[in-house]
């Protein structure tokens, strides 16, 4: 079974949750372009990554969920490492598109929804998310981060997606 990143619901707001989540490791990388083919190409880099192109030649476990965050001209991509994984155990990459970060954890609100993984999909989510937030003058502290849970292979209507927003505090 895949390993998914921990979080605690702080409190359930009916559409959407507040969550508390732990620190963690990223590795991510910037591609330009739409979300997916930026996710496409960042996809590639950093699967190949954990499935032993670093420089250790170590394979690292697959993690939930893929996470993407849109930039000037395209978007970062991350995979979530292993929680047992620290960043002094984190094999270097030849890749200098790769970059490792250590997140501190911290409040979000998360909305969660099934689909294809299309920027219109997600954007729309994020946008009523960022809504309701407001009618309950929750603030925020930063731009959306969109969550992958599944693979391809999944059917549409069994894909589990989120939108993560982080909040102030």
């Amino acid at each position: 079974m895949t390993e998914k990143l921990g979080y605690q619901v702080i409190e359930n707001l009916g559409d959407f949750e507040i969550r508390q989540y732990p620190p963690h490791i990223l590795v991510s990388t910037n591609e330009s372009g739409s979300m997916s083919n930026a996710g496409n190409q960042a996809f590639r880099r950093l699967a190949n990554y954990i499935f032993g192109g670093n420089n250790a030649g170590r394979s690292i476990a697959m993690t939930a969920p893929v996470l993407q965050a849109q930039k000037e001209d395209g978007f970062v991509t991350s995979f979530v490492m292993p929680a047992s994984m620290s960043m002094s155990e984190m094999p270097s990459s030849s890749d200098r598109t790769l970059s490792f970060s250590e997140q501190p954890g911290g409040t979000f609100a998360a909305v969660s929804f099934s689909g294809l993984a299309s920027q219109p999909l997600f954007d729309s989510k994020a946008k009523s998310l960022r809504k309701q937030l407001d009618a309950k003058q929750i603030v925020t502290a930063g731009p959306a981060i969109y969550a992958r849970y599944d693979g391809p292979w999944t059917p549409f209507f069994l894909r589990h997606n989120e939108v993560l927003i982080p909040l102030q505090g």
